[in-house]
């Protein structure tokens, strides 16, 4: 049976703008217990996180979906549902490439550019990412392990993905992911996976 174990911890909000087809990228630094941000797998879980997000960290057109989400703190019992496949992985390390990527990401410009500045010699990780839903949410008990700033989780049991549907369909995530990959296309690419 098909199985993940390996999760990236995101904000509740991204994750169900990603679970609902309104948008296909995540821009990435690193935690703080992290020296870098990188991608050791091409499949992940998505786990989602509440802690710091907030709604002017978000364009206007995605608040709605701050609102809906449940009130949840991050040591509770954690639920998932879905997973992402890495279709593309770009480093950005020049303000105007931040600048030209704008129109295709949910962060507020101010927020964008504040996670550029930070760690200056770091470059952010641009995620295009095809979501899958899984067939049922999936609970877990919270694990101390899980706790803390930081992207990547090793889940202590696997979690079947047998039966997940996109959230998309193949046309629809091209024509969400393509302006974007346009976008993306001339940058450096972020290397994916260490197996």
């Amino acid at each position: 049976m098909d199985s993940l174990k390996h999760a990236l911890k995101e904000w509740a909000v991204a994750i169900e703008a990603l679970e609902r087809g309104r948008t296909a990228l995540l821009i990435r630094k690193g935690g703080i217990r992290e020296k870098s941000f990188a991608v050791p797998e091409a499949r992940f879980l998505l786990y989602k996180s509440y802690e710091h997000q907030r709604p002017e960290l978000l364009k206007l057109a995605y608040r709605d979906l701050l609102r809906d989400s449940p009130s949840r703190r991050d040591d509770e019992p954690i639920v998932l549902t879905s997973f992402a496949e890495v279709v593309g992985a770009y480093e950005i390390s020049e303000p105007e490439a931040l600048a030209a990527l704008e129109p295709h990401h949910m962060w507020s410009r101010e927020y964008a550019e504040k996670r550029f500045r930070w760690r200056p010699k770091k470059p952010l990780t641009v995620l295009v990412l095809r979501t899958h839903l899984l067939p049922e949410p999936v609970e877990l008990p919270y694990s101390e392990s899980y706790g803390g700033c930081k992207s990547w989780v090793e889940l202590e049991s696997q979690v079947p993905i047998e039966g997940a549907t996109p959230a998309l369909d193949e046309r629809d995530f091209e024509e969400l992911a393509a302006p974007a990959l346009e976008v993306l296309q001339d940058l450096e690419p972020a290397s994916v996976g260490t197996s």
